[in-house]
């Protein structure tokens, strides 16, 4: 006698895909999430407002500059003569670019600090710009610079302008940057103006209060109503009222005829 045995056929998820379909649909969004993942990395910042003329300049590739448009490292931004651009970057910090300038993208990357990558470091080519900086340079004043044709700007967590105009012309409303060229590194304060003509040309200093000085290494300095002298190591600002002096500058001093502040 002869007994018939049903064939029992696999189990399929899906009858209507054919086998190894479901894998390669896994694959496929994998790579789509990776790539995507990538591209959100590569993004510095985005264009928050504008005004024409204004462009953004990638790869030799000239673009309108548009409100919510990215940004990334290499682009450069160009406005014209009635143009304006305002950028926030993925740091917080917030970038609004003058009429008539250039400012470039040289190399941006911010991981939150999880990265030894990080870093913005940006060009002034022409014109000028007003920053709000963010959490770049706050814990490592190495991650952040802005190179200009004059002096190279560093910060660490501050409010300030730059502007080129036959020199490097930069105003600090809250916290400190430094100026660094051929001369040396200098210190520019809360509530300063300061002027470099060029890379081998130290700052002049001026205080928004009025009263301005310029002073070099290992320099003296003699001037103000109190008879202010000036001395230390590095370039200093100092200025004197009623008597009183005030310094700026690692291991300086400012004194006059009631006593002295700072150095060592």
């Amino acid at each position: 006698m002869t007994i018939s045995v049903p064939t029992i056929m696999p189990t399929r998820r899906n009858r209507h895909l054919p086998d190894g379909i479901p894998s390669l649909l896994n694959a496929f969004v994998l790579v789509l999430l990776l790539t995507t993942t990538a591209a959100f990395a590569d993004t510095a910042g985005r264009i928050v407002t504008s005004s024409a003329p204004a462009t953004v300049v990638s790869a030799g590739t000239s673009r309108a500059a548009l409100p919510g448009m990215t940004v990334e490292s290499g682009d450069q931004l160009v406005t014209g003569t009635q143009g304006r651009i305002t950028v926030r970057f993925s740091d917080e910090s917030v970038v609004q670019l003058n009429a008539d300038s250039e400012f470039r993208i040289d190399q941006y990357a911010f991981t939150g600090g999880r990265s030894d990558d990080d870093k913005g470091f940006f060009s002034l080519v022409k014109g000028g710009f007003r920053t709000v900086t963010g959490l770049l340079g706050k814990i490592n004043r190495g991650t952040y610079r802005v190179t200009t044709q004059a002096a190279t700007i560093g910060i660490r967590g501050t409010e300030y302008s730059a502007r080129l105009d036959n020199g490097l012309h930069v105003q600090v409303d809250r916290g400190e940057i430094s100026l660094t060229n051929r001369a040396g590194a200098f210190a520019v304060g809360e509530g300063q103006r300061a002027y470099v003509a060029n890379r081998q040309s130290a700052p002049k200093y001026l205080n928004l209060g009025g009263g301005s000085a310029q002073f070099g290494g290992g320099g003296r300095s003699g001037g103000g109503g109190g008879g202010t002298s000036i001395q230390g190591n590095t370039t200093i600002n100092a200025a004197a009222k009623d008597m009183g002096a005030t310094a700026v500058g690692q291991d300086n001093a400012a004194t006059n005829a009631v006593g002295s502040i700072g150095g060592k």
